[in-house]
């Protein structure tokens, strides 16, 4: 009789141990596929940059998320974060993300991200210098005359060189070796003194590699760049805030009214983001801009 007690017991407990880890089962099912976008399935969580940003004005203007002047028909629902490390964490961090980053941000957070096709072609520096990947923007230096010394000067003629563009390469830039020579340091004698950069956060990276190497070549320069965004880099160029503002996007004929001076030391692809959980690879320019209108919300209407 106790026999058959026990084995009512373990039977019993058996019978739990399976439920639960049938339950379990189903619940990793659920959390992997149930509305985050895992392989492809459930609400697509859009995600954009402030209002300001480079990266947002050049990704609008290049998907036509803005049909006039003025008017944002982006889908209210997108969630908004400020710099392109933020939203590379969101994505790595949400399957259900898209977002939209630098290139040069890719290059240094790709491990966790997937950087996906736009119509058919891979967002790599051959197609966006040949033009065959569309989502591109300018990589811009500003600055009034006026507020610049003859380390700006040098820094900038640094930047054109053989040995900037180099350096641009290695962190992301999209540049053309044609024509350009090597920097001559001793051109410039013995540079002194602390200047402050600042804009976009997509520059930053490029814009650091630079101002490193250089003032490794002029160990009297202190280089600071506040990251701070495209529009605030340029009012702070107009302003002498910065005596070098950079800007991830054209520069409109408004703020050239100015007497801005512009100088495009590269170009950066804006690379479309997604967690590799989502099994998503390749978007067309058409699906992407009914995602950010709000008209394609879940991500198995783009299979």
């Amino acid at each position: 009789m106790k026999m058959i007690k026990k084995l009512g017991r373990l039977v019993i407990l058996l019978v739990v141990a399976f439920a639960l880890v049938a339950c379990d089962g189903d619940d990793n099912g659920s959390s992997a596929n149930n509305g985050n976008g895992a392989n492809g399935t459930g609400a697509i969580a859009v995600v954009s940059r402030e209002e300001g940003s480079g990266s947002r004005g050049a990704f609008e203007e290049l998907v036509d998320v803005n049909t006039e002047l003025g008017v944002n028909d982006m889908t209210a629902d997108a969630i908004i974060q400020n710099g392109n490390g933020v939203v590379a964490t969101f994505v790595a961090e949400n399957e259900a993300a898209i977002g939209y980053i630098s290139l040069a941000t890719l290059i240094d957070r790709g491990d966790d991200l997937v950087g996906l096709d736009i119509d058919g072609v891979a967002p790599t520096p051959e197609n966006m210098l040949s033009g065959a990947y569309t989502l591109v923007r300018p990589f811009n230096i500003v600055y009034m005359p006026d507020n610049i010394s003859d380390i700006e000067r040098a820094f900038i003629e640094f930047a054109a060189s053989a040995d900037g563009l180099m350096i641009l390469e290695d962190y992301g830039g999209v540049v053309d070796h044609a024509n350009a020579t090597a920097f001559d340091v001793a051109a410039h004698g013995a540079l002194t003194g602390a200047v402050t950069f600042g804009g976009s956060t997509s520059t930053e990276t490029t814009a650091m590699a630079l101002a490193e190497e250089f003032q490794a070549l002029f160990p009297g320069v202190e280089i600071a760049y506040h990251a701070t965004g495209s529009g605030a880099g340029i009012e702070g160029a107009q302003d002498g805030t910065y005596s070098l503002g950079f800007a991830s996007r054209e520069i409109r004929d408004t703020e050239l009214e100015s007497g801005l001076n512009v100088f495009q030391y590269c170009v950066d692809g804006i690379v479309m983001v997604v967690n590799p959980a989502s099994g998503i690879a390749g978007l067309t320019t058409e699906q992407l801009r009914a995602i950010y209108m709000g008209e394609i919300t879940e991500w198995s209407e783009v299979q």
